[in-house]
């Protein structure tokens, strides 16, 4: 049962209304017994060590490497491969990146099939700043959200601007698209690689329109969104033309494109409907949310500015005077309505969903995790600088001091009316311990996605503790959780695999590489995803470092 946790002072916020209630407060309830125990991560330091070979280079590429289970039992029905997407080298020759979103990409595969040892390859994806930097036997300079190290020449930076400072190194999510022969890597732009599905190897570097020399593409999300009933992935992309739409027609806006399958049985890319929004506006959208009629493009309130043609953090401002926008797009006609919210910020979309109140009237709902609050975030800081692992990594780097905010997690629920044109805001509890946790890093069962659901599965992170890294299960229905973490071991990003014939939801395995930095290896564990215990170890032939997003493709 959902329960909206009231505050003893209601504002009136623009069309929607925020409701919250104080840490206070909650604890006085707990201490009464009205609300529910829930997940406790260990906050002690004796013994903890940081994760400093999650954020190192592995420069191995490998092909079908059998792994063999180590502990437990792998279920019988798992059948498929698990994809993840991220660090692969932070360094080539004397030059080299601090930022986890700018390391050169690697894609790791791990594949099961019943009554054969699992297999385990990973290959750098073959971009051009890749390629360039290997033939150079130097990292080549390149737009990055962090810093290169030795700093760019002025030279440098005027032939970035001129000729190469299109950024092509996606290490952000990996996606199957209707159509495509292999798997699509992607990142904060509409420039995409598909890799070969079993080697990994390089297939094609694409775009799915090309408006010509005279329109700007600036962004896409990373995250493409799949439509609940036929499989569509949906995605942006934010454009404007040179002349203002003069002569172009394309004035400042996010086109919200479909990828489908043509007659031919190849993807084809279709524009459902245009949003405009002026450059002044522009802001940045990793994820977006598909129901079975609408398309939900979320502007949050981190503006892209264009400061800087080299180094994409000086153009990332948050903006506490900037409302969240979310518009809602009729996918059958591409009209859409905006509901205009107070200043959030957020990455990671966990789901979104209709249904009907009891006016009858549809509702489309996005849960997010944001940020509590922005009070005291220092601004002279970017919003990604907190990647940079030379903060991550350091133990006399104070996050309380500049990045405070980013501990202090809230998940949140946007309702949006689309008869009365009005939303509001509602506070999920709080249903972790300690409170200043940072929770990210959302995974649903895809049978879930886009439909009324529960239950959702995160990442955690305690940046103030060196690190410490764990998982967490939120049945956000029934207000209960659950979680796993242990000392030195850190997970990245679970994947849910649902179990083929299951009912519930959480029917099914949680699996993610866990390194473990008192060996500096790391291995695949997989959990029961009902009750979160460990019941399977798998070994792999090199570190795995940080990955940012996966994907399950069963073999089917």
């Amino acid at each position: 049962m959902w329960k909206l946790l009231i505050s003893t002072l209601l504002l009136s916020l623009r069309p929607g209304s925020l409701s919250t209630v104080s840490e206070e407060v909650q604890q006085s309830q707990c201490e009464a017994g009205s609300c529910q125990s829930y997940a406790e991560f260990d906050t002690s330091t004796e013994g903890r060590l940081q994760p400093n070979g999650l954020f190192a280079d592995t420069m191995e590429e490998v092909d079908f490497s059998e792994i063999q289970v180590l502990e437990g039992k792998v279920p019988d029905w798992l059948s498929g491969s698990m994809y993840k997407v991220g660090v692969g080298a932070f360094q080539i020759g004397p030059r080299r990146v601090n930022n986890v979103v700018d390391a050169l990409s690697k894609v790791y595969r791990w594949t099961f099939a019943p009554g054969t040892e699992p297999t385990f390859s990973t290959k750098f994806l073959k971009t051009d700043i890749f390629n360039r930097s290997v033939s150079a036997d130097e990292l080549v300079p390149h737009r990055v959200v962090g810093d290169l190290f030795p700093a760019i020449t002025t030279f440098e930076k005027v032939k970035m601007t001129l000729w190469d400072s299109k950024r092509d190194n996606n290490n952000i999510t990996p996606w199957k698209l209707k159509g495509r022969d292999g798997i699509t890597v992607c990142g904060e732009s509409p420039v995409m690689f598909d890799v070969q599905d079993v080697n990994l190897d390089f297939l094609e570097k694409y775009k799915f329109f090309n408006k010509g020399t005279f329109v700007k593409e600036f962004m896409s999300a990373s995250h493409y969104a799949r439509h609940p009933t036929t499989g569509d992935s949906y995605n942006y992309v934010f454009m404007t033309g040179l002349d203002k739409g003069v002569l172009t027609g394309v004035e400042p806006g996010y086109e919200m494109i479909r990828v489908t399958e043509g007659g031919d049985g190849k993807a084809v890319g279709e524009v459902v409907g245009y949003i405009p929004a002026p450059l002044t506006d522009m802001r940045i959208i990793h994820s977006l949310g598909v129901t079975e009629n609408y398309v939900i493009l979320p502007r949050l309130s981190l503006r892209a500015e264009l400061k800087s043609s080299t180094h994409v953090c000086s153009n990332i401002v948050f903006d506490d005077k900037a409302p969240t926008y979310m518009h809602v797009m009729s996918i059958k006609d591409g009209s859409f309505k905006t509901f205009e919210f107070p200043s959030f910020i957020s990455v990671h979309i966990v789901n979104s969903f209709e249904r009907i109140n009891e006016k009858g009237e549809t509702e489309v709902v996005v849960d997010y995790p944001t940020l509590t609050t922005m009070d005291g975030f220092n601004h002279d800081n970017c919003y990604y600088e907190i990647l940079n692992i030379e903060y991550m990594l350091n133990d006399k780097f104070s996050y309380m001091k500049d990045f405070r905010p980013m501990n202090d997690v809230t998940i949140r629920r946007f309702v949006m009316n689309m008869a009365t044109g009005k939303g509001e805001v509602l506070d999920h509890p709080k249903m972790w311990k300690p409170a200043l946790l940072h929770v990210d890093f959302p995974f649903v069962n895809d049978h879930f996605r886009g439909k009324p659901f529960c239950i959702v599965y995160f990442h955690t992170i305690q940046w103030d503790n060196r690190n410490a890294m764990g998982l967490l299960k939120l049945d956000l229905c029934k207000q209960t959780s659950s979680n796993w973490d242990d000392l030195n071991l850190f997970p990245v990003e679970p994947v849910f695999v649902p179990r083929p014939g299951g009912v519930e939801e959480d029917d099914g395995v949680l699996m993610c590489p866990v390194y473990d930095q008192t060996t500096d290896t790391s291995q695949l564990y997989i959990w029961d995803a009902r009750d979160m215990k460990v019941i399977a170890k798998i070994s792999s032939p090199v570190r795995v470092p940080w990955t940012n997003h996966g994907i399950w493709l069963p073999k089917d």
